[in-house]
């Protein structure tokens, strides 16, 4: 069998900080959707951030900073956790003088 190397695509910053928020915006309506009522649709929620993964992971993304992204994401507040693209830490930088 024959291994094929792919290319891996390049995200640039602004495309990294979308994919980050649609992951988070994808979280919020798993968490604002009823369960039982909304099954269909929270799983097709999880796909989407399944594909979102993929795509960070095929970009070169660590492993890491993807899990720090969604560990930010799930806990509805950063509480100083260091992931890319998080709403704190782009808050913080922009009052620097």
């Amino acid at each position: 069998m024959q291994l094929e190397l792919l290319e891996r695509p390049y995200l640039s910053a602004q495309e990294l900080a979308d994919v980050a928020r649609d992951i988070r915006n994808l979280y919020w309506v798993i968490r604002n959707t009823r369960r039982g009522i909304h099954d269909a649709k929270r799983r097709r929620v999880y796909y989407k951030i399944a594909e979102h993964k993929k795509r960070l992971l095929m970009a070169g993304v660590s492993k890491e900073m993807i899990l720090g992204l969604l560990r930010c994401c799930r806990a509805r507040d950063c509480q100083g956790q260091d992931c890319f693209d998080c709403p704190n830490r782009r808050s913080q930088s922009t009052y620097k003088i």
